[in-house]
C-alpha cells in the first residue's frame, strides 16, 4: 500500500468530512477540571455537544464523575452503537475499589454494569463494548491484580500462572480474538517486560508473544474493528513497533515513508475503517494530524499543534549513554542548541517525575524553548526508571538522594569530562520527584549544580512519613515506604528542605495550589528554609493548579520565568 498524495483540505474534503459526522450529532467529551479543594480524586465532567454549533446549549447537562488522579482517564468505551451512552470507570472515595457505569449523555443517569470489587481500580472493555477485565493492586500495593471472564453474565476469575522465572508481577494488556484468551505483560527471563497470551479458561499462561532483549515492551495496536492484534510498541532509543499483522505493516511502512525520521501513529478511525486521523510528530517536528483515506491512500492535512515555530531553527533529540560510579550504564537524551557545537555549552539537566517512569524520543516542547535560550539539555533515565527492564527499576527502590542522586551527578561530571559542559554553568530542574532531586542537588553538589528549579516538588521526608497524605502516589518506588520513626535522621538527611543551610546556589520553586499529589506544604517548607538561611529564592504559586501546569498562560508565565532565571544565573548564550 503507498501513500499517494498529501495535499491541503480543500472545500470538497470538508463537506466530506461534514457528512462522515455521527447522524445523533452529539459528541461527548471527557474534560477534565481543577478541584475546588485538595482530595485524593479529580473531577472529571462528561459533557454532550452539539456538533451542528459546536457548543454546549443549555439543555446539554454535564455531570461530574471522580476518578483516582494516578490512574486513565474516567472513559472506559465510548459505545459508538449506542450514542446515548458511554461506559466510565467510576471510583467513588467511599469505595475499595471500582465499578463500571453505563452512563446516559444527556443527564449522567448511571447504571451499574459492573459492580465495585476490591482491589481492582481500572476496568477494560473488549472492542464490543463488554466488560470483561479489570485491574489493581492488592492489599498491600505491590502484588498485581487482574481479574477476567469470557462473556457477560459469569463472575470474574483472578487471574493465576502467570509469573515467568522468578518474576511474578504482569499487567493486563489486551483482550484477543478469542474471548478466552488475553494479552498479558509479564516481566521474562530478561528481565524485561514482554507480551504473552493467557488462557482464561484454563487459567494458563500462553507462549510468549513478542520480547526484547534491551527494552521493555509498550502499548499494544489493535484493529480498529475488532480485538486483532496488529502491533506491540517497544520502549526503545526511539519509538519502535513489532508488528504481527503483515497487512497492518505494510500500511504503516507507507506512512512512514512518507513521513520519514517521525514517530507516525493512528490517533482514530471512523465507524467503518475507512477514514483515520493520523498523528506525526518527532524530536524537531510538532505534532502534525493528517485525515487519512484509507482506500483512496491518501492523506490531507488537518492542522498543527504549534503553528507558530520556525522548525528550521528546532535542535534534535540525541540518545546518549554514560556510566554511573558503580558502573551501572544510563541512557540520555541530549538536546543542543540549533547550529551550536556540542562544546563548553551551559547545561539545563532535567530530572523526569515518577520516579517509575522514563523520557522517551520525541516532541518536547520544554526542551525546545530551553534549546532556544542557548542552553544543552540533558534527561538521563536514572535507575528506578522504566522501559529499561525490571532490574533497572528496581535499582531505584529505596535510593531517593543515594544512588538515583549520584546517577543524575555522574550524568553531569560525563557532560564535563566529554566537554560539552561549562563546569561552571550546570544547572538542574524537574518536576515532583524530578524537583526533589533538583533541590536536593542544590544542597549535596552546589559545586557542580549552579542553579536549581522545581515545580511540584517533595521537599521533606520526615513529613511524609508522618503525614502521608502530603503525597500521594500509586508508584512502588515511594520514598518513606516500610520506613519505621527511627528512620527519621537517614530520612532528615535526604530532604531539601532540611538542608537550607547547605544550600549556596540560587533556587527557584514553583507549585500548584490545588496539587493533588503533592501538598503545597511542601514546596512552602523548602522556600522558608532557604530563607530562614539567608539564601536566593525565587517562589511562584499558582491558585487552581495541580501537579502540573493545566491553564496555558500559566504554563508560559512559569517557563518564561524559568528561562530567565536560568539565563540570569548561568548566563547562558542568549540572555531573555
Amino acid at each position: 500500500m503507498l501513500v499517494v498524495g498529501f495535499e491541503q483540505p480543500d472545500a470538497s474534503s470538508e463537506r466530506e468530512l461534514e457528512s462522515r459526522r455521527s447522524p445523533d450529532g452529539v459528541a461527548v467529551y471527557d474534560v477534565e477540571t481543577v478541584p475546588a479543594r485538595r482530595d485524593r480524586h479529580r473531577e472529571y465532567r462528561m459533557v454532550a455537544l452539539r456538533v451542528d454549533k459546536w457548543r454546549q446549549r443549555a439543555s446539554d447537562t454535564s455531570w461530574p464523575l471522580k476518578v483516582h488522579p494516578s490512574l486513565p482517564g474516567a472513559v472506559i468505551h465510548w459505545l459508538p452503537a449506542d450514542p446515548e451512552h458511554v461506559l466510565i470507570n467510576w471510583f467513588p472515595s467511599d469505595k475499595e475499589g471500582a465499578s463500571a457505569l453505563l452512563a446516559r449523555v444527556r443527564d449522567g443517569f448511571p447504571k451499574v454494569a459492573v459492580p465495585a470489587k476490591p482491589g481492582v481500580d481500572v476496568w477494560y472493555a473488549d472492542y464490543q463494548g463488554r466488560v470483561r477485565a479489570g485491574s489493581g493492586r492488592s492489599e498491600d500495593g505491590i502484588t498485581a491484580v487482574v481479574v477476567a471472564r469470557e462473556k457477560d453474565g459469569v463472575p470474574f476469575a483472578e487471574l493465576s500462572d502467570v509469573g515467568t522465572g522468578q518474576q511474578s508481577d504482569f499487567e493486563f494488556a489486551g483482550f484477543g480474538p478469542n474471548p478466552k484468551t488475553l494479552y498479558l505483560f509479564a516481566i521474562g527471563a530478561s528481565g524485561r517486560k514482554e507480551l504473552l497470551s493467557y488462557d482464561i479458561e484454563t487459567q494458563r499462561r500462553g507462549a510468549t508473544l513478542y520480547a526484547n532483549k534491551d527494552y521493555d515492551v509498550g502499548g499494544l495496536i489493535r484493529a480498529p474493528q475488532s480485538d486483532a492484534l496488529w502491533a506491540v510498541e517497544v520502549d526503545a532509543e526511539k519509538p519502535e513497533l513489532h508488528f504481527f499483522d503483515r497487512a497492518a505493516e505494510r500500511e504503516q511502512a507507507a506512512i512512514d515513508a512518507a513521513f520519514p525520521g517521525a514517530t507516525n501513529r493512528f490517533v482514530s478511525f471512523d465507524r467503518d475503517a475507512k477514514l483515520a486521523i493520523v498523528r506525526t510528530s518527532g524530536d524537531t517536528s510538532p505534532p502534525d494530524y493528517y485525515r487519512y483515506d484509507r482506500d483512496r491512500r491518501r492523506m490531507d492535512f488537518l492542522f498543527t499543534e504549534n503553528p507558530g515555530l520556525d522548525r528550521t531553527q528546532l535542535s534534535p533529540m540525541k540518545p546518549v549513554r554514560y556510566a554511573a560510579r558503580d558502573g551501572t550504564p544510563i541512557s540520555a537524551y541530549l538536546t543542543v542548541p540549533h547550529s551550536a557545537a556540542a562544546k563548553n555549552l551551559p547545561v539545563i539537566v532535567i530530572v523526569h517525575d515518577g520516579p517509575s517512569g522514563r523520557v522517551t524520543w520525541g516532541w518536547d516542547p520544554v526542551v525546545q524553548f530551553l534549546a532556544s535560550r542557548g542552553f544543552a539539555v540533558f534527561q538521563p533515565n536514572y535507575r528506578g526508571s522504566t522501559g529499561y527492564g525490571r532490574e533497572h527499576e528496581r535499582m531505584g527502590y529505596g535510593q531517593w538522594g543515594l544512588a538515583m542522586q549520584d546517577d543524575l551527578a555522574d550524568g553531569a561530571r560525563w557532560l564535563v569530562a566529554e566537554g560539552i559542559a561549562n563546569p561552571t554553568r550546570i544547572g538542574v530542574y524537574g518536576i515532583g520527584y524530578g524537583g526533589y532531586a533538583a533541590l536536593l542537588a542544590a544542597a549535596k553538589e552546589p559545586d557542580l549544580f549552579h542553579a536549581a528549579a522545581s515545580y511540584g516538588a517533595i521537599t521533606d521526608l520526615v513529613d511524609l512519613l508522618e503525614n502521608p497524605t502530603h503525597y500521594r502516589s500509586v508508584d512502588l518506588n515511594q520514598p518513606v515506604e516500610g520506613k519505621l520513626p527511627g528512620d527519621r535522621p537517614a530520612l532528615a538527611a535526604i530532604s531539601p528542605a532540611r538542608l537550607g543551610k547547605q544550600i549556596r546556589v540560587p533556587v527557584l520553586v514553583g507549585y500548584g495550589l490545588a496539587d493533588p499529589i503533592v501538598d503545597a506544604d511542601q514546596p512552602r517548607a523548602m522556600v522558608s528554609a532557604i530563607e530562614d538561611a539567608g539564601g536566593k529564592v525565587e517562589s511562584y504559586s499558582y491558585r487552581h493548579e495541580l501537579h502540573e501546569l493545566v491553564d496555558e498562560g500559566h504554563r508560559i508565565e512559569f517557563h518564561e520565568k524559568l528561562a530567565a532565571f536560568f539565563a540570569h544565573h548561568l548566563s547562558a548564550i542568549e540572555s531573555l
